[in-house]
């Protein structure tokens, strides 16, 4: 169940979400859409499909999870993490606003899990033990979450390059 948008973009749109299940099982999460209008565009389609399976290769606590990826009514999706809290871009922000640097500690805090999780995927294998061959191409801080209770994710493999990627982007 869409609960309500948190970003629109010129090709998708972020919604955090409530998963529901038997016996008030619920949780949290959220789901990447395509623009409507981006759907009839076979290429953009999969190119959309690739981020979700080259990210659903990668199971590590500094790297968002994908949980599904899949069409509704000719809407396509994919279905990750929540994660609860601020982008560090936004948090960077804010610490300008305030005329308040990041603390040093949080900033090595952050800068280590960030090259944890990079490490983690640029290393990554495939099931049968060969090299995946992920890089991510666009880390920045729009693309890095920091929860409120001090967890660091890296997200949006978008235009990650990888040995799996039926597409090639430009350099």
């Amino acid at each position: 169940f869409l609960l309500k948008r948190i970003a629109t973009g010129g090709m998708g749109e972020i919604f955090l979400a409530k998963l529901k299940g038997p016996e008030g099982f619920e949780k949290l999460l959220v789901v990447k859409r395509i623009l409507q209008h981006h759907t009839e565009n076979k290429d953009f389609v999969d190119m959309f499909f690739a981020e979700a399976r080259v990210a659903a290769q990668l199971s590590n606590s500094n790297i968002v999870q994908i949980y599904e990826m899949g069409e509704i009514e000719n809407c396509f999706y994919i279905a990750m993490e929540y994660v609860h809290g601020k982008s560090l871009r936004d948090a960077i922000d804010r610490a300008k606003e305030l005329g308040e640097p990041i603390a040093a500690k949080h900033c090595l805090n952050i800068i280590s899990k960030v090259a944890s999780g990079m490490s983690y995927a640029h290393t990554a294998k495939n099931m049968a033990g060969e090299p995946i061959g992920i890089i991510h191409r666009d880390l920045n801080p729009h693309n890095v979450l920091v929860s409120y209770t001090g967890e660091v994710k890296v997200i949006d493999f978008g235009i990650a390059k990888s040995e799996m990627s039926q597409h090639q982007t430009e350099t």
